[in-house]
């Protein structure tokens, strides 16, 4: 009996492109004429799928089925026929398909390898985007209870999750269970395609079997480093796999011929716990091709993009590699060793940038006095007013605090004798100067409270009485500016809703202008927020209502505030190259 595969995709490179079918007589007149060369040597036997019915699987019969179906071969489709049964039967033994498998098959045709590996007692999935060819091989199969197609492509396909669930009884059942396997005649246009998407499913496939053109075949299997054949698809399939070159199937075994061979290739897919020692197969990938962008460039200049010139070229020698090296020189090894050096030096450049931010924040004054401002409250919330260690943090750190805020005052009173911003409304100017005469006033009174609390001045009474008078002056400007930013806030508002009209259907997040506007907003909705803390705050510190606004509350709101002027204070945060 004559087996025959077809695979319906779209047309591989050694096709021709006219969309011309082959007559029924074209066909059989040619498939006789393969009978009686010496040069092919056909199976005779029959092949009974398990629990289906026995059906002829010689060519007749599976032209007649095409036909029904109007589905000749379509060179523009890239259909082709597999004439030796043989290679079907050697496409499993290469996986070692036995029973109680699981295998995917991509594109299965007629279904004459789909027969084969039901026989071995496999259960078959099945994917094809052919809808003609999943009706007949759902046909075909329709008593096998180990067999499922899906129609779709399989490129586009979410293969991990189908699998997943295919398995999922398999799973349930046996934890230990060997993993599945692929077993495909592809189309050889989507070869490379199917060979990224399937080899970093380790954890899923054990083996992929594939028949693809000859010359891929050995490409991908053997490649030859310092030649134009050395491509970053080699570095990704010994990555995720060892290869095999099976063994080479002559053209004169498909019909319509093609104007190549093909092979049969295994892939032995490693698991992820097997893979090269890199902190992120990302940017290990993303290192390879970038290498391999500048091909015949020396990779200190095609990897600039990712770190400096003398941080390459000292990544190459600590790697054992010379500092003139190019990409197609280099063994996955090598890469792997570049990666992680580099990876390790920008690591260090962070740490150092991440460093650097922290010693810029800590030098402003501002920044120690809020951090202060955070411990002084976050002892309050935990004291909640009663005597011990958590209310003597808090009395010493409010102490300290006032040192840190020495002269400053002179800031608010600069910022109430300097001319308001133009345009701005009067109300809100008034206010806007109200607060800075408030809090000038509460910053040069509490340095008077700071000098009785140190015994420089002696009046303690008098020191007590600035100190409430002080708080007050802090809760009105408090108030003041909450008010100042919901005018503020409004005015932006409306600026934005006509910035919005004028860009019209365009993406307004593209617009620096209204991206700008949208980040002031931000900016004045959270010292509107802090604000209206720092009043509850003020509030508790003169003990205006003790039993609704406690020692407690108070510490919480002053606490929150705190990290909030913490934030706010944050300077911007270096960029810095990642691998």
């Amino acid at each position: 009996m004559s087996v025959v595969t077809i695979t319906i995709n779209s047309s591989p490179s050694w096709m021709n492109n006219r969309d011309n079918s082959f007559s029924l007589r074209e066909t059989t007149a040619y498939l006789s004429r393969r009978r009686r060369s010496s040069s092919v040597s056909l199976r005779k036997k029959k092949k009974v799928c398990c629990g289906a019915k026995s059906r002829d699987d010689d060519y007749h019969a599976t032209l007649k089925s095409l036909n029904s179906r109007g589905r000749f071969p379509r060179k523009s489709l890239g259909q082709h026929y597999m004439l030796n049964s043989d290679i079907n039967d050697e496409l499993a033994a290469a996986a070692n398909v036995k029973e109680g498998d699981f295998v995917l098959e991509i594109g299965p045709g007629t279904g004459s390898l789909t027969n084969v590996l039901l026989n071995l007692g496999a259960s078959v999935l099945a994917i094809d985007k052919d809808p003609h060819m999943v009706d007949l091989v759902r046909e075909r199969f329709a008593g096998s209870h180990k067999f499922k197609v899906l129609h779709e492509d399989f490129v586009k396909s979410h293969i991990r999750s189908h699998m997943l669930s295919f398995l999922q009884t398999r799973i349930l059942s046996d934890p230990d269970f060997a993993l599945a396997k692929v077993v495909s005649n592809l189309p050889f246009n989507i070869s490379t395609d199917v060979v990224k998407l399937l080899l970093p499913m380790g954890d899923i496939f054990s083996h992929v079997v594939l028949l693809l053109q000859d010359e891929a075949a050995l490409r991908l299997v053997e490649p030859a480093l310092r030649t134009s054949e050395y491509r970053p698809i080699n570095i990704l399939v010994n990555f995720y796999s060892e290869p095999e070159y099976n063994f080479r199937v002559p053209r004169e075994n498909f019909f319509p011929r093609p104007k190549v061979d093909a092979a049969v290739v295994t892939f032995k897919l490693k698991h992820p716990r097997d893979y090269p020692d890199v902190s992120s197969t990302k940017s290990f990938f993303s290192l390879v091709n970038s290498a391999f962008n500048g091909k015949r460039k020396m990779l200190r200049k095609s990897l600039q993009h990712l770190s400096s010139s003398p941080e390459i070229e000292k990544a190459l020698g600590v790697a054992g590699l010379p500092v003139t090296s190019r990409p197609e020189e280099l063994t996955l090894g090598d890469f792997v060793k570049l990666h992680n050096e580099l990876k390790m030096s920008s690591s260090l450049e962070t740490a150092r940038a991440e460093l650097g931010v922290v010693v810029l924040y800590l030098n402003k004054a501002e920044a120690r006095d809020k951090i202060c401002r955070a411990i002084q409250y976050g002892s309050k919330f935990v004291s909640d007013g009663q005597p011990g260690t958590a209310q003597n943090v808090d009395k010493s750190t409010s102490l300290a605090r006032k040192v840190f805020r020495l002269f400053k005052f002179v800031n608010d009173l600069h910022a109430l004798i300097s001319p308001v911003p133009k345009a701005t409304p009067l109300p809100l100017a008034l206010l806007g100067k109200t607060k800075n005469a408030l809090l000038s006033t509460f910053l040069f009174l509490d340095q008077i409270v700071w000098l009785g609390r140190t015994g420089i001045y002696k009046n303690k009474e008098r020191a007590e009485l600035l100190g409430r008078i002080s708080l007050f002056c802090w809760m009105g400007s408090s108030a003041c500016t909450s008010l100042v930013e919901i005018g503020e806030l409004g005015r932006l508002s409306a600026s934005i809703k006509k910035l919005e009209k004028e860009i019209g259907n365009k993406d307004k997040h593209q617009n620096e202008q209204y991206r700008a506007k949208l980040q002031r907003s931000n900016e004045r909705s959270l010292a509107l927020i802090k604000a209206g803390m720092d009043f509850v705050v003020a509030f508790g510190l003169l003990q205006l209502a003790p039993k609704k606004v406690t020692p407690r509350v108070t510490g919480a709101f002053g606490f929150a505030s705190s990290l909030i002027s913490c934030y706010q204070l944050l300077p911007a945060h270096p960029k810095s190259k990642t691998v």
